[in-house]
């Protein structure tokens, strides 16, 4: 899998989600550990670049991203907010629990 297709699947939003927060929380559960880092380096060198607001949102639209960011964010807050998510540690119980 190339860099830009690991972007690709965690901005995309798919029709199967309610909302934006679920499709992050699946692709955080469903992805390894080292592609969720990876992504977030992504996402922080992107938002490293300091563009203005519709170049973040071309470049996502470019990424594969097929809706616009919840309202009450822009393109490069959504992204933030996105790589602060995903860079906080999850817990990781193993396949016994709860059995």
């Amino acid at each position: 899998m190339t860099s830009s297709e690991s972007t690709h699947d965690a901005v995309q939003h798919r029709q199967e989600f309610d909302d934006h927060d679920a499709a992050v929380d699946d692709y955080a559960a469903g992805t390894h550990p080292q592609l969720v880092a990876r992504l977030v380096g992504e996402l922080r060198e992107l938002l490293a670049l300091d563009l203005d607001e519709p170049d973040y949102a071309l470049a996502v639209a470019e990424l594969g991203m097929e809706v616009d960011p919840p309202a009450s964010y822009s393109p490069s807050g959504w992204l933030a907010l996105v790589a602060e998510r995903l860079a906080a540690p999850r817990a990781d119980y193993g396949p016994d629990v709860g059995q």
